[in-house]
């Protein structure tokens, strides 16, 4: 059988000291000649560029194509690239930055892997640094990681380690991958994310990319304004997926990506030095779909927790200032139970909770008897102090030595809820409670009522035994 024709998509700009190395390393692949096709589009180059291109196709005009079109960007030029006949009609679309460089063997490798795992859509593999002379100034970029493997998206999209210059992907994938959407910023990382999407993503460790550093790169090594930049435009690239992942994503899925899409907006606050950097556009149309969107997830919470999930978090990726949509995603998470992504302030905790507030237990240490006597013979209850104003250690030890004096220590389940919770964990905390006993009403407490109790004054603790005891009826939604 032939071997699968291999389209090889660069997009130039500004490259002439480079592009002619990165078109010769694709043209001396030990790969038949007449299986690979290189594809450069010129995009606004104001130097020799589109010179030393044209040069290498007059040499070779069977293997090279030479497209020139005004300055549209990296990504837009490796769309263009991706469009034209030689690419349509390959079996396999590899991409190589015009300031790169390939080893022998490279393509080889890649096409041998994808031939024997038909289930893989995209190959990639390490780089190895090399300065503006071809000095190799580190033999390994992605040593000391783990390269993502599989078809997991929150993987690929909680940070870009799929090298640009390495990708090769099925040209069967195309009409899912391109054109590129115009507000991503890296042709790499959204090919990478969105193949995980529909299919397999593999990891072929050698032979290594020549990836140049040489002082204008697009982000390697960014710092000051220019990284926030460049996080920004992370977070523009992850809030594109987020607001259209739906249910076909599982569960654990959907809080990854949501969760990595939290940690970079934290990073680009702290890169920004202030919380009050605008660090992502919403429009009146985003806010207006976001509050659609967080009605039905809160309608979905009851029945399908899946759904209301997937829903709430598109409605917070439209629309991430809003605080309600964020809840609304916290209370779709709070139902996930113990083994759900990310905190867990009560993992461990019985079926149902009693929560004491951590600062009447110290006022009036008998409290802790009380609720022990309150909960005598009810196993599936625990006691929850939460002392998320206290310092960690010192809660720790002021209750159980409070516990101790009680003579409780080894009487009941004795739980310690200690902070900074975040939203999250505070939803997760407050929905995992099924009776909350303290001299301060909680403000999203409702009523306190026999069929659905949250809250009780502190003076009414004779009175929590019933309201246990008809949880264990109808336990909580």
């Amino acid at each position: 059988m032939s071997l699968p024709s291999v389209a090889v998509l660069i997009a130039a700009y500004e490259a002439e000291p480079f592009v002619g190395q990165a078109v010769r390393s694709a043209l001396a692949q030990d790969y038949p000649a007449d299986r690979l096709h290189v594809v450069v589009v010129d995009d606004g180059s104001t130097d020799g560029t589109a010179a030393v291109v044209q040069q290498l196709v007059d040499e070779q005009p069977e293997r090279l194509t030479l497209i020139r079109q005004e300055n549209r960007g990296s990504v837009g030029a490796v769309s263009r690239a991706a469009a034209a006949p030689a690419a349509l009609e390959a079996d396999l679309l590899a991409i190589l930055d015009a300031d790169d460089a390939w080893p022998a063997g490279k393509i080889a490798a890649q096409v041998q892997l994808l031939a024997e795992r038909p289930e893989v859509g995209l190959v990639y593999g390490d780089m190895a640094v090399i300065d503006a002379a071809g000095t190799v100034v580190q033999s390994s970029w992605l040593a000391g990681e783990t390269p993502p493997q599989g078809r997991s998206i929150s993987r690929f999209l909680t940070q870009n380690l799929v090298t640009g210059s390495s990708i090769v992907v099925r040209g069967e994938l195309r009409d899912r991958l391109f054109p590129i959407p115009v507000e991503m910023a890296w042709a790499d990382w959204w090919l990478a994310a969105r193949t995980a999407q529909h299919a397999e993503i593999a990891y072929n460790p050698l032979p290594r990319t020549l990836y140049r550093f040489h002082g204008t790169n697009m982000s390697l090594g960014a710092q000051g304004p220019a990284r926030l930049r460049e996080l920004r435009r992370g977070l523009a690239l992850q809030r594109w997926f987020l607001r259209r992942l739906g249910i076909e994503q599982p569960v654990e899925e959907l809080e990854r990506c949501w969760d990595a899409f939290a940690r970079l907006a934290a990073e680009a606050r702290e890169a920004a030095g202030t919380p009050f950097a605008a660090l992502m556009e919403v429009t009146a149309q985003d806010a207006d779909v976001a509050r659609g969107l967080t009605e039905e997830a809160r309608a979905a919470i009851s029945d399908d927790p899946h759904r209301a999930l997937a829903l709430a978090l598109n409605a917070a990726a439209a629309n991430p200032f809003d605080a309600t949509a964020r809840a609304a995603l916290n209370a779709a998470r709070a139902t996930l139970g113990p083994d759900a992504v990310g905190p867990q302030p009560l993992r461990g905790a019985r079926a149902i909770v009693l929560a004491l507030d951590a600062d009447d237990v110290v006022r009036d240490p008998t409290l802790l008897r009380a609720a022990a006597e309150l909960v005598d013979g009810l196993d599936d209850v625990t006691i929850a102090i939460d002392a998320q104003s206290f310092d960690p250690a010192e809660a720790a030890d002021r209750i159980s030595a409070l516990a101790a004096e009680q003579g409780i220590e080894d009487a009941v389940d004795l739980a310690l809820v200690t902070g900074p919770l975040d939203e999250l964990g505070a939803a997760r905390l407050a929905h995992g409670i099924a009776l909350r006993v303290s001299t301060r009403r909680p403000q999203e407490a409702g009523p306190a009522s026999a069929s659905h109790p949250t809250w009780l004054p502190l003076a009414d603790l004779p009175a929590a035994r019933d309201l246990l005891l008809s949880r264990r009826a109808a336990p909580p939604a």
